[in-house]
């Protein structure tokens, strides 16, 4: 496989199977406009992040290829757009000025004070940053998990009925065997969340760019965070879309109703 040979090496794929992509569409409820994206290499036309490495391994799952590895494929593809560091250019010449000798003692005691003010205002801003999430949280009113939810496709899905559940379209995938809700968080940037699990609070924190964490319940789990496009959920193996728009806080409850029954392999 080279590079630019992702897009049509998961195109082959597919139509070696006989699948089409409004068939992946339905099966894992990702736009047909982000599958024609990753086929034609259009990345620009994907939300990017952790969002486009979810939609690869969904769309591999679904047509029992390797996920890892065509994940891996397309990092190799995504790598051509990072510009090359023009080092060739020739450097021009560098005067190294005399230091003293009695400058040399007065070097490590000022690396040493440099290092002490960046990891006490490192503590500082993560308190601050702690701080300020948790008081987003209690200022913010308790809203209906009836709203609206942008979709991964671009659509709003309407409002829930009374005791459904008002969280994203789930894609492919089947409930475990002893019908525990099995919830994998992937953040794609640092954002401030909240977990509860069947009514009880899990996690109450902040999350960096790259960390993941799983949780379980039986019954229902409720997410709020305060940049709900940071995030990335997988209900039991399946790639939910974002609970709300980058930038804006968000809040979903996922039920068993989120999880669709798996469409198989061709």
């Amino acid at each position: 496989m080279t590079k630019a040979g992702f897009g049509e090496h998961l195109r082959r794929e597919r139509e070696m199977r006989g699948v089409s992509l409004d068939e992946i569409c339905a099966a894992t409820r990702i736009g047909n406009r982000f599958l024609e994206a990753l086929e034609n290499e259009e990345w620009d036309q994907l939300p990017g992040g952790v969002f486009n490495r979810g939609f690869v391994r969904a769309v591999a799952r679904f047509l029992g290829l390797d996920e890892e590895a065509f994940v891996a494929e397309y990092m190799l593809a995504t790598s051509e757009r990072t510009p090359t560091a023009e080092w060739t250019k020739p450097l021009l010449p560098v005067t190294t000025p005399r230091i003293h000798p009695l400058r040399w003692v007065g070097l490590p005691l000022g690396i040493v004070l440099i290092a002490a003010g960046a990891w006490g205002w490192r503590s500082y801003a993560m308190r601050r940053g702690e701080q300020r999430a948790a008081g987003t949280f209690a200022s913010q009113p308790a809203s209906p998990v009836s709203d609206p939810i942008p979709s991964a496709n671009g659509a709003q899905s309407a409002p829930a009925a009374d005791g459904a559940s008002d969280g994203p379209p789930a894609a492919s995938a089947s409930v475990t065997t002893d019908g525990t809700l099995q919830l994998k968080i992937e953040a794609g940037k640092g954002t401030a969340l909240r977990v509860s699990a069947d009514g009880n609070k899990v996690f109450d924190g902040s999350m960096i760019a790259g960390e993941s964490r799983e949780f379980a319940a039986q019954t229902a789990i409720e997410i709020r965070a305060q940049d709900a496009g940071a995030l990335l959920l997988e209900l039991n193996g399946q790639v939910l879309a974002p609970i709300g728009p980058p930038g804006q806080s968000g809040k979903v409850i996922l039920t068993h109703a989120d999880l669709k029954a798996s469409g198989g392999t061709h």
